[in-house]
């Protein structure tokens, strides 16, 4: 059965046919040390190319016997173990042979349930030197394989390819390779991402004229000995991901060490640039890794923010001010807990799972589960909490509570949509400000919780008393002429309904060209029923609710916007009848 093969290609090739295909397949351009896609095989048998939903060719349907192969990879660094991209519906083992299909085994990776997801596989393999033929067969289960690529074998003295960005272990004894970055390389500048002098599941690629790297989920690149002399405040990376929810995380030194930061990937479709800032004492020279996460991240290039302090001179009060700075922002993990945050970006968690459905990553929260977000910076104070979630059960709740899973209760949000991710909120009345711990407790069913946003309250409650005298004149008076609409006042809003129950989300923006100082909202009682509200006074006056602002964001500059929202039961419009004055 194996000279078949060589006869058919000799007679193709003698016809002139399909020379420049099998060129490009059988060219020991193969490089096992480097991301291979699994659909860019010699050969197969019942095996099929498929595409997934987020674009990516896998070969899929590998059962028992099945197999694909590539011809002449270039082993020239010896091979100790062989990882995978792979997803199985169940246990499953895959063979990985040397010669052909039914060559000798070289080492079996073992797969568990993936859950629908593309998880990564590794096994320790016999060593293989040069070219030869490597196979995949199914062993047993049915498995579906994105990519795949070796570790070179293990070796005791420098080799002269060791420079080669493509092997992802390099030694420290480079006289080559750091000289380039140390020179070029200035981190605080746009670095582009495919100057990586090493990398593992990250290809090189090209669309619409920019140039960039695709790193695979656990994939890395890594840049030596850059220079941090200045510090670092932050990081800027201009990318784009397959899927929601990617992130990618930068590392110092080495993959196993804690994160720095890490960073949304938001955008699907084009290249954009995100940022997030943070405090760290890192200076001088190191190795950074940028890793991804959940999903693939394209990235086209990075750069990072000088720190503030980056000379620490004085020895003895040194220890003593950086100890409570320090554990502050390498725990924090919320840039702006006033914008969406992730629920997996959680610093702590128990009885906690990161899970994935419909590209939405979420954490499945089980009753008396937590997760928790360590010094979040609430120095716009805390009115309310809104959760975007769905829970398996009805009336799920989750306690809002303060710098411990025991600490004080500021409320609880109730869950109420049990198919589709919604949001709602609870209103806060508290004073807390500064930074603090948040943790979000399941006192009951099991709660997924895709984000969460701490909505701003009042933090300085000292003009209460002047502050009624005013309104109360004020407000009623102009309540009643319904059709009057002050001149450059604009209100928006935003319904988020479940079935049972909703939250809307009111914007008042002031185009008037100049301050205002009050504002007043009416919303018609038969289009809403409002239970509750965050950052507004509520009143009925006839067929109206009438709302008028708190003492601190009464005051609207031109050109800006104040946000508010309210919670009510029931069902909810599509449209509601709405004035400002």
């Amino acid at each position: 059965m194996k000279r078949k093969v060589p006869v058919i290609l000799s007679m193709l090739l003698a016809a002139g046919i399909t020379a420049p295909a099998l060129t490009v397949e059988a060219a020991p351009a193969f490089n096992p040390y480097k991301t291979i896609q699994a659909e860019a095989k010699f050969g197969d048998s019942g095996v099929e190319v498929t595409t997934e939903a987020s674009g990516a060719k896998v070969v899929s349907s590998i059962d028992k016997g099945d197999y694909f192969f590539v011809k002449d990879v270039n082993f020239s660094e010896g091979l100790s173990k062989i990882a995978i991209s792979a997803k199985a519906e169940g246990p499953a083992v895959i063979e990985v042979r040397k010669g052909g299909a039914d060559g000798e085994v070289l080492g079996n990776i073992k797969l568990s349930n993936t859950n629908g997801e593309y998880k990564d596989f590794s096994a320790a393999m016999k060593n293989v030197e040069g070219k030869d033929t490597i196979a995949f067969v199914g062993a047993g289960g049915s498995v579906s394989i994105d990519y795949w690529s070796a570790v070179a074998a293990q070796t005791t003295e420098p080799q002269p390819e060791e420079p080669q960005p493509e092997n992802p272990h390099p030694e420290n004894p480079q006289p080559e390779t750091p000289e380039n970055p140390t020179t070029t390389l200035n981190p605080y500048d746009t670095v582009e991402a495919e100057s990586a002098q090493d990398k593992y599941f990250a290809a090189p690629l090209s669309k619409d004229g920019v140039n960039y790297l695709g790193i695979k989920a656990n994939g890395y690149i890594v840049f030596k000995d850059v220079d941090l002399s200045k510090g670092i405040s932050g990081l800027m990376i201009t990318a784009k991901s397959d899927r929601p929810n990617t992130s990618l995380e930068l590392h110092v030194d080495s993959l196993d060490s804690e994160a720095v930061a890490s960073l949304k990937v938001a955008s699907p479709n084009e290249f954009k640039t995100n940022a997030v800032k943070f405090t760290s004492d890192i200076t001088d020279k190191h190795d950074v890794y940028l890793v991804a996460k959940t999903g693939t991240v394209n990235l086209d290039s990075w750069k990072l923010m000088p720190g503030a302090n980056v000379n620490p001179e004085p020895e003895n009060p040194d220890p003593v001010t950086p100890d409570p700075v320090d554990p502050q922002p390498e725990t924090s993990v919320v840039a702006d807990p006033y914008s969406d945050f992730q629920a997996e970006a959680a610093s702590a968690k128990d009885l906690a799972d990161v899970a994935t459905l419909d590209d939405v990553t979420y954490t499945s929260i089980k009753a008396n589960g937590y997760i928790a977000f360590k010094d979040v910076d609430l120095t716009q104070g805390i009115a309310g909490v809104m959760i975007n979630a769905k829970s398996a059960a009805p009336n799920t709740k989750v306690d809002v509570r303060v710098d411990g899973v025991d600490g004080q209760s500021l409320g609880t949000v109730k869950i109420m949509s049990m198919g589709a991710f919604k949001s709602t909120a609870v209103k806060i009345d508290s004073t807390v400000s500064g930074k603090h711990d948040l943790y979000f407790v399941v006192t009951n069913g099991v709660a997924d919780i895709d984000t969460l946003k701490v909505l701003p309250g009042k933090t300085t409650p000292d003009p209460v008393d002047p502050d009624p005298v005013t309104p109360d004149p004020v407000t009623p008076d102009p309540v009643n002429p319904d059709p009057v609409v002050t001149e450059g006042l604009n209100v928006r809003y935003q319904i988020n309904s479940w079935g049972t129950g909703y939250t809307v989300d009111f914007f008042v923006d002031n185009k008037s060209g100049s301050t205002t100082n009050s504002w007043t909202v009416k919303v018609r009682k038969d289009q809403v029923s409002i239970d509750d509200s965050w950052c507004v006074n509520i009143k009925e006056e006839g067929d109206y609710y009438v709302i008028t602002p708190l003492d601190w964001n009464s005051h609207i500059e031109n050109g800006k916007s104040i946000q508010f929202g309210i919670i009510g039961t029931g069902s909810i419009g599509n449209t509601l009848d709405v004035s400002v004055q």
